[in-house]
């Protein structure tokens, strides 16, 4: 039973960063490498570290870390899908640049405050 808060927000994390990279892909129309690619995919690594691996004695933290992951692959789909296949703007590309921080900080922003209110239920 410990290790499904961690499956969940593994699976959640990996499936926000190819959601992540086919947005990248699609908007540029090919896979071409360049700096980018470890700026967009940097805080799921970060943010799987830290849900997983953070909180290893207190299981409301990894259950914390679960809310949260599934909470990033939320705002993921809806900020790179949004800007990438339904919006026709032509400054929809800088969500690349944004999204990111806003996405890590809201991570974590949702995991300290789910482990709060989990700490204080039990």
């Amino acid at each position: 039973m410990r290790a499904r808060p961690v499956a969940i927000t593994a699976v959640s994390l990996v499936t926000a960063s190819i959601v992540a990279l086919s947005a990248m892909i699609h908007g540029a129309g090919k896979f071409e490498w360049n700096g980018f690619y470890p700026w967009v995919i940097g805080p799921y690594v970060v943010l799987f570290g830290v849900f997983a691996f953070l909180p290893r004695r207190y299981g409301a933290g990894r259950f914390a870390g679960s809310i949260a992951a599934v909470t990033v692959l939320l705002f993921t789909c809806w900020f790179y899908i949004g800007a990438m296949w339904f919006s026709t703007s032509s400054t929809s590309g800088l969500i690349f640049i944004f999204a990111p921080v806003y996405l890590f900080a809201g991570g974590l922003a949702v995991w300290g405050i789910a482990w709060f209110l989990l700490s204080r239920l039990r």
